[in-house]
């Protein structure tokens, strides 16, 4: 019997994986599912390194990267190419998105970032617009919640300061690029971005807002399945 491939989750900015709930059941009878957190950390590198202490020790496992964590994967992919199998970049990004409007959150007050103001942003621009049903609303606002308000101001501060581009050429591994048609967040320009500059990449649009994972869980998990099992 041959042994199941080890597949790792790689968390958007909330950084505790919960987001994943929708598309776990729909990845865990194909892969040995693991998931990667992150605490509250001072700089994009230690990130990084954060997440390479979490990934598995045996090479040719693959990882879904959502948002935030894509350009980590990426810039682990460009330093240990060896250790990753095919891949997937979910609604992310190799230089930051908003740059500017991220990085005045080092200027707003902490408040600001708590649930109450969070509600329209987490609806309108993460996760839901006309097109999109009720019902999947309320796990990321959940999750949202849970996070606290200096915490989510300091990651998205992280976030302005991220740029990736450089490495893409030298990313050999072959990826899944899942594009989210009606994203808010990820433009079409960070998308071209990727697609042009990596090696080995497949673009796939999806009609869905920035949370593309949660809002379109079975066709993301039947393209995700599809592509890690190519060659397997």
């Amino acid at each position: 019997m041959n042994q199941r491939r080890t597949l790792v989750l790689m968390p958007g900015l909330e950084g505790n994986g919960k987001l994943f709930a929708p598309i776990i059941p729909l990845l865990q009878s194909h892969f040995e599912l693991s998931i990667v957190t992150y605490p509250d950390l001072d700089s994009f590198t230690d990130y990084i390194g954060c997440a390479r202490n979490q990934l598995p020790d045996a090479p040719g496992f693959s990882v879904v990267a959502e948002s935030f964590s894509g350009p980590v994967a990426m810039a682990l992919m460009a330093q240990e190419p060896e250790r990753f199998g095919r891949s997937v970049l979910a609604a992310t990004f190799a230089r930051s998105p908003l740059a500017t409007l991220t990085r005045m959150a080092n200027y707003v007050p902490r408040q600001m970032f708590s649930i109450g103001a969070l509600n329209e942003f987490c609806l309108d621009v993460c996760a839901a617009d006309n097109e999109d049903s009720s019902e999947t609303q309320p796990l990321p606002l959940n999750v949202m919640e849970q996070l606290d308000g200096a915490v989510l101001k300091h990651k998205i501060a992280v976030l302005s300061r991220i740029d990736v581009s450089a490495l893409l050429p030298s990313i050999a591994v072959p990826i899944l690029l899942l594009r989210a048609v009606r994203d808010r967040i990820v433009s079409e320009a960070d998308a071209q971005m990727i697609e042009q500059y990596l090696p080995d990449v497949e673009r796939i649009d999806i009609d869905a807002p920035h949370l593309l994972l949660q809002t379109s869980p079975q066709q993301c998990a039947e393209l995700i399945v599809k592509h890690l099992q190519t060659g397997a």
